[in-house]
């Protein structure tokens, strides 16, 4: 409002302008320039953020949500077997692997902390599958390790 009030003064000033009048309205003037140059960096950081929401919501769109639905849907695909497994992996209670169990022991007790709702929800599900996944692939992996040093003893 500012800029447009103060505008319409100064375009009359300049479309007249003489040396008097300059003089006589400079502060007038420099009001304008000063306004006119807050408005377009107010203008310029507008357009970044709005660039920023945009991008957010590109990535969102384009790589959040099939990530999720990628593993929301593995997730309640192999859900009920991998929840099985390490049900198993937790009676063998084998020496080497106190550590992995333990971790499964601690996802477990978040997952039985969680109401029915709660455990149905996707985002619940993904966040007990993943990690239980990667516990299982580690007690996997140190099998393996196990196994491959007993080979040189």
């Amino acid at each position: 409002i500012k800029q447009e009030i103060l505008g319409k003064t100064c375009q009359e000033l300049l479309l007249n302008q003489t040396k008097e009048s300059i003089e006589k309205n400079i502060l007038l003037l420099t009001d304008w320039a000063e306004t006119q140059l807050k408005v377009l960096d107010m203008q310029g950081k507008l357009r970044v953020q709005q660039k920023l929401i945009e991008d957010k919501e590109t990535h969102f769109q384009n790589v959040f949500m099939p990530q999720f639905i990628k593993e929301s849907k593995e997730a309640n695909e192999n859900f009920k077997q991998t929840f099985k497994k390490v049900k198993e992996l937790l009676k063998t209670e084998g020496k080497g692997f106190e550590d992995i169990l333990k971790k499964m022991v601690y996802e477990l007790s978040w997952w039985n902390k969680c109401s029915e709702s709660q455990q149905k929800n996707d985002e619940f599900l993904i966040q007990i599958y993943k990690p239980l996944k990667r516990l299982i692939s580690a007690y996997e992996d140190r099998v393996k390790e196990i196994q491959e040093n007993s080979k040189y003893k």
